[in-house]
């Protein structure tokens, strides 16, 4: 009983809040229906110029005059009458998005108002045409590829930007691209837009050209605009003769002729990896800017600008060689450098470099082969990759007797690394799986926040202040996303992610992806055995000698002794205590006798000691010019009857110090 009384009371609690929800909505619609009709008031101030509604009927875009002044063109977003309060809330969204993502490159956002009876916006009228207009003019042929590089890279530049600010575009393509009349590129259209990592299931993007990844989670990710910003490349190349045939060449293994093989390439790359491609808008754009010379001089592709203005500062010109041609220039090149290698080296290693002893019994021919084998041969070829390693022991397994030294060292040092990596396994285990949940963690929390703004907007509570703190902490974390993602990429566990390339048939990008971890690990360790060394004692010194310049000899050298406890008594730190100490020295001592700073006693017979320990050839010089200045001060105090404390405190430290020193 008390429970059927429990879901009677919850679903009687469901009505009052449905009638108390749907009571504010009357009061609301009655507020708006008193407030002054948008297009009566929008009418009177600007003449219409047209009329552009919405694909979805729920919005109408007019591109308006102002009365007496015709030149102020304006575009004005309004909401049609009868909408419903999702597109209430969608127009609002739109035009906060766009008001985020102000670039050089976007519709100037102007104004959104909400005092009349439905919401609106307005934003800057570009003069000028779109890409899907040009490529109507132009369907029997792509564009030029540096007129598409550059108009790529322009708009790059406002997607990382919006990227940065946390909001995704999500709708790239022909129509929401402008090109001015002064050859600028603005890009339009921001009902698609969502914050990075928002989940939304209404959204207006193109299939076209949508990503895969978004279509599926429903989840904006940066990635998701340079999927369609690699679409939109290649379209350009292979223009509109084709219809929406251009999707399924751009799927397809066979590259189209009319799209250059690197830029292929830099597609595929995208096309196939929706979200693992690891490009970002800019770098994608700057691999796009790679123009070829030679294929360039030919082309009679249409153009997108009248002018490349400022384009030579970001497209990057070079010619390609032929396969064959390059081919030979690089066998011509290798051959070249081994000749010198062998002469270098034989002559070098007979000459400076014990034998290497043979490890194997063998015939007396073998045997000579072996021991001619030196230890730089051997280290050498320990520093190639293992899988160049084992494809050369394979290679050479019939010859057991001059490759066993080889075969032995390789074995010793995989053995050594096996039990090294056994130590560390559980410390790499956990590292990688930091890394790895990185990136989640920060994805959680910028969700959060985005469901915190879009709660405080809906309430009414998001004032301009926190409005804009919580777009530049969005901004912030989203950066921090972006990092965590590509660290991720080259510090996380690669296991499942290589599986999946194996099994999709991209053995060679799996190859790789392995062949480059293993070089950056590599080269790391190099860099924390020899770089960071050399790094960290360079600061060191930095810090040495700003202490030194400021006469905290005593802090210096303590520097310089904490130097020695990590790399050891080398001679150049010995030296550089030996000179501190000196300079220690003079400087206490000088001081005294011209009285810039007297010190006691037994500052002074340790100054004096101590030039003598690391300076023996100069104590004497020094201590003679010491004597000399205090006579000298001592004649001039009995002159201006005023004593000389610090010249009577050098003689006396000086004369002590030899009594004590020499009995």
């Amino acid at each position: 009983m008390p429970e059927k009384q429990g879901t009677a009371k919850g679903y009687l609690d469901k009505l009052v809040v449905k009638a108390i929800e749907k009571k504010n909505q009357q009061a609301q619609n009655m507020a708006n229906k008193n407030k002054p009709k948008l297009e009566y008031v929008i009418f009177s101030q600007f003449d219409v110029l047209d009329t552009l509604p919405s694909k979805n009927g729920k919005t109408t875009v007019y591109h308006l005059a102002k009365k007496g002044n015709p030149e102020k063109q304006v575009c004005c977003k309004v909401l049609n009458e009868g909408s419903s309060e999702l597109a209430n809330e969608l127009i609002i969204n739109e035009a906060s998005r766009l008001e985020m993502s102000q670039h050089p490159s976007v519709a100037d956002f102007i104004k959104i108002g909400k005092e009349f009876d439905r919401p609106y916006f307005m934003y800057q009228w570009i003069q000028g045409e779109s890409l899907a207009e040009k490529m109507a003019r132009h369907t029997p042929k792509g564009f030029r590829h540096d007129h598409i590089a550059w108009l790529i890279y322009q708009l790059s530049g406002a997607l990382e930007f919006m990227h940065t600010r946390g909001v995704c575009h999500l709708d790239i393509k022909p129509s929401n691209i402008i090109v001015t009349e002064s050859d600028y590129v603005k890009l339009i259209d921001f009902g698609a837009a969502r914050y990075v990592g928002e989940s939304n299931t209404y959204a207006e993007a193109s299939m076209s050209y949508a990503s895969p990844a978004f279509i599926k989670s429903g989840v904006a990710q940066p990635q998701d605009d340079v999927y369609s910003l690699a679409l939109l490349t290649g379209h350009l190349f292979l223009g509109a003769a084709f219809g929406d045939a251009w999707t399924t060449q751009l799927q397809a293994k066979k590259r189209p002729g009319l799209i250059p093989n690197h830029v292929w390439k830099l597609i595929k790359d995208v096309v196939n990896n929706p979200r693992q491609h690891r490009y970002t808008a800019t770098s994608f754009a700057q691999q796009l800017a790679k123009i070829d010379t030679q294929k360039f001089g030919a082309d009679v592709s249409a153009p997108l600008f009248s002018s490349l203005r400022n384009a030579d500062l970001v497209l990057t010109k070079h010619r390609t060689i032929d396969r064959i041609q390059s081919g030979r220039l690089r066998y011509l090149e290798a051959s070249l450098v081994l000749c010198v290698v062998i002469i270098t080296g034989t002559y070098l290693y007979n000459q400076g470099q014990p034998e290497w002893k043979s490890i194997v019994k063998s015939t007396s021919s073998s045997s000579s082969l072996v021991s001619t084998i030196k230890p730089a041969q051997t280290a050498s070829f320990l520093a190639q990759s293992p899988w160049d390693i084992e494809f050369a022991l394979q290679d050479m397994e019939k010859d057991v007797v001059s490759t066993a030294p080889y075969r032995e060292a390789y074995e010793v040092q995989q053995s050594k690394l096996a039990k090294l990596y056994k130590n560390y396994e559980s410390d790499l285990n956990e590292y990688e799986g930091s890394v790895d949940q990185l990136p989640k963690t920060l994805m959680s929390i910028r969700h959060d926040l985005v469901v915190l703004r879009e709660k405080l907007n809906s309430d009414g509570s998001l004032f301009p202040y926190a409005d804009k703190a919580l777009t530049e902490t969005m901004a912030s974390l989203n950066k921090a996303t972006i990092n965590s993602q590509n660290i991720a990429a080259f510090g996380g566990n690669q296991e499942q992610r290589l599986v999946e390339l194996i099994l999709d048939g991209k053995s060679d990008v799996a190859d790789s992806d392995i062949e480059t971890a293993w070089k950056v690990n590599q080269s790391r360790a190099y860099f924390y055995s020899h770089v960071l060394p050399r790094k960290v004692l360079s600061g060191i010194d930095a810090s040495i000698e700003k202490n030194a310049k400021q006469h905290y000899y005593t802090k210096a050298i303590l520097e310089a002794e904490a130097a020695q406890s990590f790399f050891g008594n080398t001679p150049k730190l010995k030296a550089k205590v030996r000179a501190l100490k000196v300079a220690r020295s003079e400087f206490i001592l000088f001081s005294t006798v011209t009285e810039q700073s007297v010190f006691g006693r037994q500052k002074l017979h340790d100054s004096l000691a101590d030039l003598e320990t690391n300076a023996p050839k100069k104590f004497s010089e020094i201590t003679e010019i010491l004597n000399s200045m205090a006579s000298d001060s001592i004649d001039k105090s009995h002159q201006l009857s005023k004593p000389a404390r610090g010249a009577i405190a050098i003689e006396r430290a000086i004369r002590n110090y030899n009594s004590e020193s020499r009995g």
